[in-house]
């Protein structure tokens, strides 16, 4: 099993692969009455041809779908922008879980308790992947894998289809989304225990890059596993060892055929054995740590790339010495720019809420003061602080610098158009309030004295409120807003519901 495992895909150079087979296939795949004694030639099967799986794009109204699961129903609809949204298709139990869109809308993937099936073109069943009692799924950026994942480890049984003795006692399976083939599947990670109790591992557990060339998973504390695709072979046959790994994050930056520059990694260590909290950049392949970050009095870090790869901001919560009070550092490595200098925003209260613009270089915080110990337990208010980069000098580089502050709000969520320039500032999941406003950072009118050498010009437009409100999300154009309340998410729903609004923005 080992050897299979270890030189099975083993390439000696670019056009010699070494393939290892276990014995035991011979038993599995060569008994008798399998192979035919006289060779037959198969015969071609004949074309068919598929559905266009993104034919709504040639829609002569250029709509988006979006998909609606209540009660018992998933429907999907197309988006009007004047009247009730038309109907595709509607089929009652179409999941047994939940569904979901692929990254780029290409798949509606249902789960079921044999596993997982894909659904595309005139709605018909592209794919199904075997995986029984499936709990969660992931593709990659590009729908080309799939990473399924279930809380019960497989138990394989003789004749089972896909699966082999291999997968038995493993909870996760990478997929060819195209081909249905099973690449690899991996046993559990044992999860760290911190203050006698579990501590959660977010999903998505594996982290594409852009290209969809790398995945990583990290083991927590001891170091993380780099794979190749397609072959799913470990980067170097070996995990990057790095003691006390708390996270890490692909740049999303995608290196083209002619870009020499290798793929960045992010990732952060905790204070231990004398040493201070470091945040490193690894390329990859070759490993080399191009930056690295001492930090000092460090409770936590956060990582957040800008989209483009511009950027990384790195939110990094410190304690003072006697560990009474906290306070965040806002540390932003300029990733395109030689050396890659950091630059250091100080905010006084503790950062909430992050988030960058898509393909910009504005970002939005939410701020709380902190809370006395054996205050009420009321929340408290927050703020809401706009940023972007000043207008770059002759010669000089424009620092980040602070556009408004929004004082005494009830606010806790950012909800960027995916064209950037417009930002939904809401407060979601609360009892307090429901409030969303719409604010747009270019906006035309006259700019205000105080804005004059920033690169944004903000105005409110428009402040509304829904009830009970838990999801809050765009379409991929950047014109239309759907906010609803989730019986998934709604803590005093006792029945499916979904309420939706529709905003048009441009």
């Amino acid at each position: 099993m080992n050897a299979v495992k270890k030189l099975n895909g083993l390439a000696f150079d670019k056009k010699h692969t070494l393939a290892v087979n276990k014995l035991t296939d011979i038993e599995r795949y060569g008994r008798e009455g399998r192979i035919e004694e006289n060779y037959v030639e198969p015969e071609a099967e004949e074309f068919v041809e598929r559905d266009h799986l993104r034919s709504w794009l040639g829609d002569p109204k250029s709509r988006d779908q979006f998909i609606l699961y209540r009660g018992d129903n998933v429907g999907v609809f197309w988006n009007e922008k004047n009247k009730d949204p038309e109907m595709i298709v509607d089929r009652p139990f179409w999941t047994e879980s939940f569904v979901r869109w692929s990254p780029l809308g290409t798949y509606l993937t249902s789960l079921h308790a044999q596993g997982v099936q894909l659904w595309g073109g005139q709605w018909k069943r592209i794919m199904r992947f075997m995986h029984p009692f499936v709990n969660l799924v992931d593709f990659s950026p590009n729908e080309k894998y799939l990473v399924t994942w279930s809380n019960t480890p497989i138990t394989y049984q003789e004749g089972m289809p896909i699966l082999t003795p291999e997968e038995d006692g493993k909870t996760f399976i990478v997929w060819d989304v195209a081909t249905g083939a099973l690449l690899r599947s991996f046993a559990a990670i044992e999860e760290p225990i911190q203050d006698g109790q579990r501590k959660k591992i977010n999903w998505p557990l594996f982290r594409w890059t852009a290209d969809d060339k790398y995945c990583a998973r990290m083991t927590p504390g001891q170091g993380i596993s780099v794979y190749e695709t397609p072959g799913m072979g470990l980067l170097g046959k070996k995990t990057i060892k790095i003691e006390g790994v708390m996270d890490f994050e692909w740049s999303p930056y995608s290196p083209t055929d002619d870009d020499k520059s290798e793929q960045l990694l992010c990732y952060w260590t905790p204070e231990m054995n004398n040493q201070t909290a470091r945040v490193s950049l690894m390329s990859i392949p070759s490993k080399d740590i191009v930056r690295t970050r001492n930090l000092f009095n460090v409770s936590d870090c956060k990582l957040h790339w800008q989209s483009e790869g511009t950027y990384l901001c790195v939110k990094v919560d410190r304690h003072t010495k006697t560990k009474k009070s906290t306070f965040t550092n806002l540390e932003f490595f300029r990733v395109k720019e030689k050396n890659i200098p950091i630059e250091v925003v100080d905010i006084k209260d503790t950062v909430r809420n992050f988030a960058w613009e898509p393909k910009g270089d504005r970002f939005i915080l939410i701020t709380t003061a902190e809370v006395p110990q054996g205050a009420t337990a009321v929340p408290p208010k927050t703020s809401v602080s706009f940023y972007c980069l000043e207008k770059v000098v002759k010669g000089g580089v424009g620092g980040f610098r602070l556009i408004r502050t929004l004082d005494k709000k009830n606010s806790n969520s950012i909800f960027w158009g995916p064209k950037g320039r417009f930002v939904v500032i809401a407060s979601i999941n609360s009892q307090q309030s429901n409030e969303m406003e719409f604010w747009d950072l270019d906006y035309e009118g006259e700019k205000k004295e105080a804005e004059k050498d920033l690169n944004a010009n903000l105005q409110i437009m428009k402040s509304v409120e829904h009830y009970g409100v838990t999801d809050i999300d765009w379409d991929p154009t950047g014109r239309y807003v759907t906010s609803s309340a989730s019986m998934w998410k709604h803590a005093v729903s006792f029945f499916r519901s979904c309420d939706s609004l529709n905003y048009i923005i441009n």
